[in-house]
């Protein structure tokens, strides 16, 4: 198996996965406080190298390695900022698009859950969504953001979508 292939399809796979380019990708691993040993992280992956051709075992083995490339701190604090920043200048169209945003931003976080209290490391604020104006609405459960069309974020996790006609007010 080719090494450099799976290095390759697994960089490949987080700026698929995460809407990044990958340059951006790259940049982050080369910038990272943390160097990353791509021949112990791909030895140690060696039991993803599973599947009927190279071509499957290759990308089983890219689906481990990009894990534990996320897995870097340093490498987080490079991808994290870009993912809240398009938290940050979210539209206001598609809640949808924030819920992906946001959900994209924990996937990384729960890979080093202790680093990463409230989203602070990337300047996200997450009781300041940005939002419709919901100030005058007084619903009864909690709504994090709201669309143009109404649709809302809700739930404990921010990760529930309501239209604000179907919540209940006071």
């Amino acid at each position: 198996m080719d090494k450099c292939m799976v290095i390759d399809k697994a960089i490949k796979r987080i700026a698929n996965d995460y809407d990044l380019t990958v340059d951006i990708v790259m940049k982050a691993i080369e910038g990272s406080r943390f160097p990353l040993d791509f021949d112990r992280m791909v030895e140690e992956g060696s039991f993803c190298f599973r599947g009927p051709d190279d071509e499957s075992k290759a990308d089983n083995a890219s689906i481990c390695l990009a894990s534990k490339i996320l897995a870097n701190k340093g490498v987080q604090e490079h991808i994290l900022p870009v993912i809240c920043n398009r938290i940050n200048a979210w539209d206001h169209e598609n809640i949808e698009d924030l819920l992906s945003l946001l959900q994209k931003a924990i996937s990384i976080m729960e890979l080093n859950p202790d680093d990463h209290p409230q989203m602070k490391i990337c300047g996200l604020d997450i009781e300041h969504l940005p939002s419709e104006n919901i100030q005058a609405i007084r619903p009864t459960c909690r709504i994090w953001a709201m669309d143009k069309k109404g649709m809302c974020l809700t739930g404990t996790d921010a990760n529930e979508m309501v239209h604000i006609d179907d919540i209940p007010r006071e």
